[in-house]
């Protein structure tokens, strides 16, 4: 039976990164890894979260706690704080902040009201080659309810493209890559014990979904190039011996940025990599030429 709702942290509108054309972007929260760079760490709880700014942006005002209901929020010397086992996620605090400094993250929604906003821009989809990209989190945390999605798509004559880290039951993940136009695939580590250093869990399942995944569609693997973790000459060549029998598209390079460090702070949480410099403009070429002198797959920056 499918669920009848999945929890969404974002539905972005005219997205341009996340495949071909135009594109609505759908952002499933939850995700079995915890990636040490994770740069959305509020889609990684299977759970509805507040994300609220500390002092000083937050202005101390009041409002917030007066219009909670359960008595989950209080005030304290570095602003708003919240008691989650109390919060409904009412999402009242977040429309009565006049400071924008409080947020709910993670919303349930039918796939009516997932297709309902997504058919608006199908002429956009229509015009550019454009359609929808179910990005998370981990999409296959949800399958059941991506899967009767991504039929009612294709339904509509919407093409669908699939972002996923991998680590998802192996059949219903196989299900959802074999309805996709394309699969972007994430190989972060090949060595395991590093994997589950920095990710939280093992890469076997992972790298075997991929070899399955490549059989039945177009999959372009993504690889985040993180300074002291796998940006070296010694995990391009690993990378590069282990896509050479598979029938990948290409490979995107993803640099590291630390555009999500605030949202740690907002959820409360340290980032492990916090202090990790950027790597050099230098630093990712190299990465780079060295990779793509031992692949014939394309390989790009994204």
């Amino acid at each position: 039976m499918v669920n009848k709702t999945a929890l969404i942290f974002d539905v972005q509108r005219f997205c341009l990164f996340d495949g071909e054309g135009i594109r609505t972007t759908v952002f499933f929260k939850g995700c079995p890894l915890r990636c040490a760079w994770c740069c959305n760490p509020e889609s990684q709880s299977p759970a509805p979260e507040l994300l609220i700014k500390p002092s000083p942006a937050c202005a101390s005002c009041g409002v917030c706690l007066s219009a909670c209901g359960e008595g989950a929020l209080s005030l304290g010397e570095r602003g708003v704080r919240a008691d989650l086992s109390r919060c409904t996620f009412c999402g009242r605090c977040e429309s009565l902040c006049g400071f924008d400094r409080i947020r709910t993250t993670g919303k349930a929604y039918t796939v009516d009201e997932v297709t309902e906003i997504i058919l608006r821009d199908r002429d956009y989809f229509a015009d550019s080659r454009g359609g929808v990209t179910l990005s998370g989190g981990e999409v296959a945390a949800q399958a059941d309810f991506a899967l009767a999605l991504t039929d009612r798509l294709r339904a509509e004559g919407i093409g669908v493209t699939l972002e996923t880290c991998g680590f998802a039951e192996p059949s219903s993940f196989l299900r959802l890559a074999e309805r996709a136009e394309r699969v972007y695939f994430d190989v972060k580590l090949l060595d395991e014990a590093e994997h589950i250093r920095y990710t939280g869990q093992s890469n076997k399942l992972i790298l075997a979904n991929l070899r399955e995944a490549a059989k039945l569609t177009e999959v372009v693997v993504r690889v985040p190039l993180i300074p002291g973790v796998n940006l070296s000459g010694v995990f391009a060549a690993e990378l590069a011996a282990f896509l050479a029998p598979l029938p990948v598209s290409g490979i995107e390079l993803l640099p590291y940025h630390r555009l999500g460090l605030g949202k740690y702070r907002e959820l409360g949480r340290a980032c492990s990599l916090a202090d990790t410099p950027l790597a050099s403009r230098e630093e990712n070429r190299a990465f780079f030429e060295t990779l793509k002198k031992q692949t014939d797959k394309p390989v790009r920056f994204r």
